[in-house]
């Protein structure tokens, strides 16, 4: 049975006063492993000015290019994840995964308006020339699972139940999903491998099991209805940042906008959130191979030679040259397997392993409280009274 989504007290914000993005603009960094490289652009966001010194949510919206040149196996799969965290009073709170995804090299990712991709192969990119969130709705639409009239499904439904596009949450008044003390139940996997990045299900799974379905935005405010493809909503986790109908996402926020909001009037703050990208390069597995049908060394795979499709015992792609030639091995820092996915095992390895690049960016958001004044005026036969604070 299809779900809907209900009217609840918060909605999407679009343009409000309360919301704060880092969107595309100018480079703002980029970060180096011995065989690849990585671009993130970016801009810093202005301050939020309100009566009511209250922010809504901060977001993100990046464009990026990594790089690889001189591997030993041919590049089939690009891991991208995104992880958010702030600091108070001089305490930064821990690591939040955001949002991940694992594109792969295929003519069908090259034609994606926005999206350029070389061939598979030991040298190549991969590259969004558009904001995140504009490639979200395209790829969704291009899989008939957008929330676009051009990606409805043919019963009229889309498997996301949120409008697209939209940008990724770092913070908003949801705050980081209660992932620890979620139901599980009937989801294929746990919480603590879901953190960790190991075992991860679909995304629709995590829109079907456990995602609350609500939108993020003022209180108050009610929102709209939604219907999606997907049974549910059947969780409690806010998970914003899931995109369904391209298959990625996965999360909510890191954190809430507690500690941002002024209450004194005339008053600001300023605090600190922090981005970190994480890329590791991946090799094409089995199930990649069978959706290509040219031969090794022609066509799409032109580059790309029957050695070069390497899997795990359970069909997996494998992070390259994982524990080869010197490099670190992520089994010996956490990691089942070399194609097992561990957040924290990439993160040990990525200063010295050619295949895995993790650089941070930071930016700081204002918040001002705008001092509460009013006026009376009194003239001829009538007065008059006007209050600000709109």
């Amino acid at each position: 049975m299809a779900g809907k989504l209900n009217a609840t007290r918060r909605r999407l914000l679009a343009g409000l006063g309360g919301a704060i993005s880092m969107g595309a603009g100018f480079t703002a960094l980029s970060g180096s492993a011995v065989g690849a490289s990585a671009t993130i652009s970016s801009q810093n966001p202005g301050a939020v000015k309100n009566d009511r010194g209250d922010l809504t949510r901060v977001t993100i919206d990046p464009a990026f290019r990594v790089e690889w040149e001189g591997l030993d196996t041919a590049v089939g799969k690009v891991f991208v994840l995104f992880e958010g965290r702030t600091r108070e009073d001089g305490q930064w709170s821990d690591w939040s995964p955001i949002f991940r995804m694992t594109p792969w090299l295929t003519p069908s990712t090259k034609t994606l308006s926005g999206v350029d991709t070389s061939k598979p192969g030991t040298t190549g990119f991969y590259e969004l020339n558009d904001p995140l969130s504009q490639i979200m709705e395209r790829d969704a639409a291009s899989r008939g699972n957008a929330g676009t009239s051009s990606g409805y499904l043919d019963d009229g439904r889309a498997e996301d139940p949120r409008a697209l596009p939209r940008p990724i949450e770092v913070v908003n008044e949801f705050g980081r999903p209660d992932y620890e003390n979620a139901d599980f139940g009937d989801h294929p996997t746990s919480a603590s491998t879901y953190l960790a990045g190991s075992s991860m299900g679909a995304a629709d799974a995590a829109t079907e099991y456990l995602d609350s379905w609500e939108l993020s935005g003022p209180e108050d405010v009610p929102v709209g209805t939604g219907d999606s493809s997907l049974p549910g909503p059947n969780g409690d986790l806010p998970l914003v940042n899931n995109f369904p109908g391209a298959e990625a996402g996965y999360y909510g926020a890191a954190q809430s906008t507690d500690h941002f909001d002024v209450d004194e009037d005339g008053a600001s703050d300023t605090d600190t959130v922090q981005i970190r990208y994480t890329f590791a390069l991946q090799s094409m597995n089995s199930s990649m191979r069978g959706f290509l049908s040219d031969d090794f060394g022609e066509g799409w795979l032109e580059y790309v030679r029957s050695d070069d499709v390497v899997e795990d015992g359970s069909g997996n792609s494998v992070l390259l040259m994982n524990g080869t030639d010197g490099y670190p091995d992520i089994t010996n820092r956490g990691a089942n397997g070399p194609g097992s996915i561990d957040y924290d095992a990439y993160q040990s390895v990525a200063s010295d392993h050619p295949s895995v690049i993790s650089t941070t960016s930071q930016f700081t958001v204002t918040v001002k409280n705008e001092t509460a004044s009013s006026t009376v005026s009194g003239g001829g036969s009538g007065t008059g009274a006007e209050g600000t604070g709109r």
